[in-house]
């Protein structure tokens, strides 16, 4: 194993699996406590409105530690994952202390993609899981409009959809759910709808002078007009998650957008460092740094990629370096640096807060170690 899979792993059970204070049914149920990598502490008592302990920022850390087991290292992995899962759930549903909110948007479904790991094994979140189908699928349905290609509304408060309505967020925030479970479950209209989906983004959101997408819109003619690192990452991940649970026809043609994709993102690789700069194709400098979420997110996307036959194998080869420089660069013993803290797909410049560069952030951490579980899966490193 390299110096920097040791370093990584060492850096990965520390903060979970072997965290003294680490336990998710204790913070769960302490409002209080919060896990190591959630640097927004969202409770009832913080007076946040949604998303406590359901959050996407948690939800992709513990599928990380899902990743992990499927890698061969240890059922404590999907222990963990479990733990958590219960501590949100209470007879087949989540808990007041989950902060789900069923008419906010696509992030209260992220974490509903580890739900099909253990829908046969598992009578409560089977219950959790075709509840949360329900309400995505069917009660907000009406948020998923046939000139957005389909696509839901990234969120709907009270109705109201935000200024772009389509993010490339909001693609892996519902969509890998989706796939999974209508791949477990049969449900083939559904898998058609989510090709759809994906179609209308690469043509829509697509920049055809960069081969980018933007971070969000209401079709090709009113984009936010960024491409934001940490979005890309997410379309990324959303296409190396919902291209498994496709076949045929759709399978092959996504997987030449996605594949087309990768190779544009590689021209932007950042030379100096080797990773990525929060926006993607402006000069590094005047608050754009190269950033640790979105660079985790592209090493995963493409290791997966190339380990399913989606993309070129050789793209095997270009996740791992970016991994080893991401390791190298930006993970100290304690944490993951430059992940940056948040960005409204507003129209306005919002990228380049200096002070939004945070270390230990699940929204980098849990991709980072998505990453981690493919290079073991893949014999790398």
């Amino acid at each position: 194993m390299t110096d920097e899979m040791k370093k990584a792993r060492a850096f990965i059970d520390g903060i979970t699996v072997d965290a003294a204070d680490g336990d998710p049914a204790a913070i769960v149920a302490d409002e209080d406590r919060f896990f190591a990598w959630d640097n927004e502490h969202r409770s009832k008592k913080n007076g946040k409105a949604f998303l406590y302990d359901w959050s996407y920022y948690i939800g992709v850390v513990m599928e990380g530690l899902y990743y992990m087991y499927e890698a061969g290292e240890g059922e404590r992995y999907k222990s963990y994952v479990l733990r958590y899962l219960h501590a949100v759930e209470t007879d087949g549903a989540l808990n007041e202390r989950a902060g789900y909110v069923v008419g906010h948007g696509l992030d209260c479904y992220k974490t509903a993609s580890l739900l099909p790991y253990f829908y046969a094994e598992d009578e409560e979140l089977r219950r959790l899981a075709d509840s949360l189908w329900h309400d995505l699928y069917t009660v907000n349905g009406v948020y998923a409009p046939n000139d957005l290609g389909g696509n839901y509304w990234h969120c709907w408060d009270n109705g109201k959809p935000p200024r772009y309505k389509v993010w490339l967020d909001g693609l892996y925030m519902g969509q890998a759910f989706m796939a999974r479970y209508a791949k477990m479950t049969g449900n083939a209209r559904a898998l058609a709808q989510i090709a759809d989906r994906l179609r209308w983004v690469n043509r829509e959101l697509l920049n055809p002078n960069t081969g980018l997408l933007f971070h969000a819109g209401n079709g090709s003619d009113d984009v936010c007009p960024f491409h934001w690192l940490r979005a890309c990452g997410w379309y990324a991940m959303a296409q190396a998650d919902v291209l498994e649970c496709l076949d045929g026809a759709d399978k092959k043609e996504l997987s030449g957008a996605f594949e087309a994709f990768c190779e544009a993102m590689l021209r932007y690789r950042d030379e100096e460092s080797g990773l990525w700069l929060n926006l993607i194709d402006q000069p590094r400098g005047d608050g754009n740094l190269p950033e640790s979420s979105g660079t985790a997110m592209m090493s995963y996307a493409m290791l997966k990629g190339a380990r399913l036959g989606l993309i070129d194998p050789a793209f095997a080869a270009a996740g791992a370096d970016v991994f080893a420089a991401l390791t190298r660069q930006k993970l100290t013993d304690h944490a993951l640096t430059d992940v940056y803290l948040v960005a409204t797909a507003s129209g306005e410049d919002n990228y380049r807060r200096l002070d939004y560069y945070m270390p230990q952030e699940g929204k980098g951490v849990g991709p980072y170690i998505m990453a981690y579980a493919e290079m073991l899966k893949a014999h790398l490193g």
